[in-house]
């Protein structure tokens, strides 16, 4: 059943952005890693597609938009080199994959300890992450921000980052620094 929820909420996401049709890999790597043998699990995917379809073929017959299929998904790649280099825009980026890469890193690292599913778990948020950067890399724009849909994996990481640490003013030092470091970031951007 969370199959078919994972899969009728990443569609639903895609009629509003056609880029997040993607992430239905993650639920197709979510299905051979915990259950690959059941052919019922393969297509249940399938079935959340029609689901969208039909309910979403209602609504645009009873708004006289049925062409929005033809003109919603277009899968345009404005991928620009000379976004990448410039120095303002590029280093935010580098430095934020970089704290995202050791912040996977240490998550692994800690997650040794524990039982096998929450690696499993962990490898999936990593490949939602990998999706995230490569729809970064294809649609960057001024208009449109897909960095943001790494907000969700690098929220996990750090999250299971601050959970590993035994003492307690570490603990609150990097919390404050978590939420300090992305104001001052903010704040820079705007004065400069």
């Amino acid at each position: 059943m969370k199959i078919f929820d994972a899969s009728l909420w990443i569609l639903f996401a895609s009629l509003f952005y056609d880029w997040a049709l993607l992430f239905l890999l993650v639920v197709f790597i979510a299905i051979y890693i915990y259950d690959p043998k059941s052919f019922r699990n393969w297509l249940v995917p399938f079935a959340a597609f029609f689901a969208v379809l039909l309910l979403s073929s209602g609504f645009l017959v009873l708004t006289s938009n049925l062409d929005f299929f033809l003109t919603h998904y277009h899968f345009t790649v404005m991928f620009d080199p000379s976004d990448y280099l410039n120095w303002a825009s590029s280093g935010r980026l580098i430095i934020y994959v970089l704290v995202l890469f050791i912040l996977g890193v240490l998550a692994f690292i800690n997650l040794g300890n524990s039982g096998v599913g929450k690696i499993v778990t962990t490898r999936l948020v990593v490949f939602f992450l990998i999706i995230g950067l490569v729809i970064n890399v294809l649609v960057s724009s001024e208009e449109q921000y897909p960095i943001l849909l790494t907000f969700f994996p690098g929220a996990v990481f750090m999250t299971n980052y601050v959970e590993s640490i035994k003492r307690e003013k570490i603990k609150e030092i990097v919390l404050l620094g978590s939420i300090l470091i992305p104001v001052i970031v903010f704040l820079s951007v705007m004065i400069l």
